[in-house]
């Protein structure tokens, strides 16, 4: 599965937005999957970067 981004953070505004789609994406991904595990590191990914911005 290829994704727009693999990063170890979200950098700025345009990454965090594009996780937030993707995450909308896969709300229904079965946990244990490929998607499933997409998203568990966007959830990751989006409370790091919201907690560095609000910090």
């Amino acid at each position: 599965m290829t994704h727009l981004f693999n990063p170890a953070c979200l950098a700025d505004e345009a990454a965090y937005a594009a996780a937030l789609d993707e995450l909308d994406d896969l709300m229904m991904a079965d946990p244990g999957t490929p998607s499933g595990h997409r998203f568990d590191e966007l959830v990751v990914l989006i409370e790091d970067y919201e907690a560095r911005r609000d910090g």
